[in-house]
């Protein structure tokens, strides 16, 4: 029987969901693969995640020359949007974290 995370999985699967979640709660590969294994379903092997990211840089570049997004000395630029936050709360004392999380 499937499972889904959305009422409707054809707008995000549940792989995709998952890694987002991790993603945007500023985890990465080693945090996903400690909550999946409590719920013992398996993740991408490292080398293969590894893989698709160098797949899609490559891919990301070649986009970027075909529309001459590149510098001076031709290397591609690809924009990057980034959002931060860092946590902060007065309950009578005065609380700051000492650290943030920045998704890119």
């Amino acid at each position: 029987m499937p499972v889904w995370s959305e009422k409707d999985p054809e707008k995000i699967d549940v792989n995709t969901a998952a890694v987002s979640g991790t993603i945007s709660s500023g985890g990465g590969q080693a945090q996903l693969e400690e909550v999946f294994s409590a719920v013992d379903v398996p993740v991408i092997p490292t080398v293969e995640a590894l893989e698709e990211m160098q797949t899609a840089a490559l891919k990301e570049a070649r986009l970027a020359k075909e529309k001459r997004e590149v510098d001076s000395d031709s290397i591609p630029t690809i924009m990057a949007v980034a959002d931060d936050c860092w946590s902060k709360r007065s309950y009578r004392t005065n609380y700051t974290a000492v650290s943030g999380v920045v998704c890119t």
